[in-house]
């Protein structure tokens, strides 16, 4: 199988067989992320895609769900992933989905038709990093796209009956913005009515933008507990039906993972006395500054 570099994926996808069709992300450029900074974007050659499907059907001739990677393999044209399907299916019969990384801006440059072909095609939850619903402060992490921009684009995804997942990023705006920020978060939400809501804090990396502009002084660090916070607000602002919760990545100050509506008070109880239960010190520490980054 042919991966190049630091091969990254959803925690969610662990158990998918995970085929390398891009290099790198097409966008390369969101102030707070780090993963692909060093590696050009660029598109597998389709006989490496052939062969590694070739080699997936005799290692993992029972697969049930392939994730594309890298970046955001959503770019590729509706041809191209049409093709990498149909390659899949017959390599792979027990393959029930298809998913990978697509920004909003992926899902705009494709039509109605060609969303529905793609769903008929078996692609499904795939995974958006949406991140938040402040037309601000998407335009601080440098995302490329307007919360209106975005909640046309998960519209669309519906209508073609395309599932997907959902990114949001606490603490994005800031900590005297958390309720505003859990509210507008929560409402983009709850109209889009994704599959599985993947939520983590802010991750203040080394090496990005996001880091310069803190050492700045041009953006102010939520606490550890402000992160959870707003994970709070943001949770109990949400009225959605069979979808997963899913806030147990390492980065969660405190892991809280279940599906709502069955679990959203679970869930808010886990975080709330995880919350109280916290030591002062590491409730008011940050991250980027020597904080082991989790409440666990």
């Amino acid at each position: 199988m042919h991966y190049d570099g630091m091969t990254f994926r959803p925690p969610y996808e662990a158990y998918s067989l995970l085929l390398q069709v891009t290099r790198g992300c097409s966008h390369n450029a969101c102030t707070f992320c780090s993963m692909y900074r060093d590696v050009p974007f660029s598109v597998s050659p389709l006989e490496e895609i052939v062969d590694d499907i070739a080699e997936a059907a005799y290692r993992y001739p029972r697969a049930r769900r392939v994730f594309l990677v890298n970046g955001d393999a959503f770019c590729l044209p509706t041809d191209a992933l049409l093709n990498i399907a149909e390659m899949i299916h017959e390599a792979l019969p027990t393959v029930e989905s298809i998913g990978c990384y697509a920004r909003i801006t992926n899902i705009a440059s494709k039509t109605d038709n060609e969303l529905a072909a793609l769903a008929q095609a078996g692609y499904a939850d795939i995974n958006i990093g949406v991140e938040s619903a402040l037309d601000d402060v998407l335009t601080f992490m440098n995302k490329g796209y307007t919360a209106a921009e975005a909640r046309e684009q998960l519209a669309r995804l519906n209508a073609a009956s395309l599932p997907f997942n959902v990114n949001i990023i606490n603490a994005a705006a800031g900590p005297n913005r958390i309720a505003e920020h859990a509210a507008a978060n929560a409402a983009l939400v709850n109209e889009a009515k994704p599959t599985l809501i993947f939520v983590s804090p802010l991750h203040v990396d080394p090496g990005t933008p996001l880091e310069t502009l803190l050492d700045q002084g041009a953006f102010e660090e939520c606490t550890l507990g402000q992160y959870v916070e707003e994970e709070i607000a943001f949770l109990e602002g949400l009225e959605l039906d069979e979808c997963v919760f899913f806030g147990a990545h390492v980065s969660n100050p405190i892991p809280a993972n279940g599906l709502l509506p069955r679990d959203k008070e679970a869930l808010l109880t886990i975080l709330r006395e995880g919350l109280a239960n916290t030591p002062q010190e590491m409730r008011y520490s940050h991250p980027s500054k020597g904080a082991e980054g989790s409440l666990r």
